[in-house]
């Protein structure tokens, strides 16, 4: 199903846009995946923005709208490699196709949100608990439930895109928008005119039966950790904002992560996904769920970019 951009958005291109389903994640059984069909030396990109409002990112952090991220959203501009991006807006996905023009593999979705089992079913289920009397406050994390349930969407989409892999791709990764924040440019005709690019490589060293993301702090030294704990010490482990992985693994990964999300709501905890990560791998939730999947972390030795450590490190595989 195709519809036109609005006219007030000053182009006509035409964008993907979901049909109304009711999508869900599949436990039990993965989609096809024929290596003999795929690049191995292909890395797609998967995006995605749903405009929540305004939120403050942690305790005197500074205020975060849609206008902060359409700037980080020029970055795209440069990037080569395949993109899929999901948003709730058309304009926000007209953006995206402007700031795309010159990237042939790129398929913008506009998403309708419930149709997205995190905001459908996990969603009502995480404003419950976030309304609870003197539920932990870690503002947007505890606060805002559609930002926790489009933290939780992530790995929705990547299953989503997985299914599909419209550009043939061995391997994904997922890319939050502000990752890049350094490079956006100040405009739309800023970024497109900009003559750098970059492509973001598989990291030389990537185990291919592993996922791999940026460890933050070290592992926290609380032994069987809750889920409870998890939410209110804001236990932040790996940082959400990245991770890469051949597509059969992510796949699976995915799916248990999403089982994750489902088990901590019916314990009446929920944050985001870093708080989930570090409960499934470290704590209870490994126990309980015994994911299979093994992650492979990347720590910053110095630099600017702790946090973003593993982008960077992709960054420069491409460049090489």
């Amino acid at each position: 199903m195709y519809f036109q951009v609005p006219h007030h958005a000053g182009f006509s291109k035409k964008l993907f846009k979901t049909r109304p389903r009711f999508a869900w994640y599949n436990r039990s059984h993965s989609p096809p995946i024929d290596f003999d069909t795929l690049s191995e030396n292909e890395l797609t990109v998967v995006t995605a923005y749903f405009d929540v409002g305004p939120f403050q990112k942690g305790p005197g952090g500074p205020l975060l709208g849609s206008h902060v991220y359409q700037k980080f959203m020029t970055v795209f501009a440069q990037i080569r490699n395949p993109v899929v991006a999901y948003f709730d807006s058309s304009d926000h996905a007209a953006l995206m196709q402007v700031l795309r023009a010159n990237h042939p593999k790129t398929r913008v979705v506009v998403v309708d949100r419930s149709t997205l089992w995190s905001f459908r079913e996990m969603e009502p289920h995480i404003a419950v608990i976030f309304s609870q009397r003197h539920y932990p406050w870690h503002p947007p994390n505890t606060v805002i439930s559609t930002y926790s349930a489009a933290m939780h969407a992530k790995y929705e989409l990547m299953q989503w895109t997985i299914r599909d892999n419209p550009f043939h791709s061995a391997y994904i990764c997922w890319l939050d928008l502000g990752l890049f924040r350094d490079l956006a440019s100040d405009s739309v005709s800023a970024a497109k005119n900009a003559r750098k690019s970059f492509r973001l490589g598989i990291p030389a060293d990537l185990n291919n039966s592993a996922v791999a993301y940026t460890e933050v702090f070290p592992s926290p030294p609380i032994p069987d950790l809750t889920a409870e704990e998890a939410v209110k010490s804001n236990i932040v482990w790996v940082c959400g904002c990245f991770f890469v992985g051949r597509v059969d693994v992510m796949w699976q990964w995915s799916t248990e992560y999403l089982s994750a999300v489902e088990s901590m709501v019916s314990e009446n905890w929920m944050s985001t996904d870093q708080q989930v990560l570090a409960w499934l791998m470290l704590g209870e939730g490994r126990a309980k769920l015994n994911p299979r999947t093994s992650l492979q972390l990347y720590r910053a030795s110095g630099g600017s970019h702790p946090w973003f450590h593993l982008g960077y490190v992709a960054k420069k595989a491409g460049e090489q």
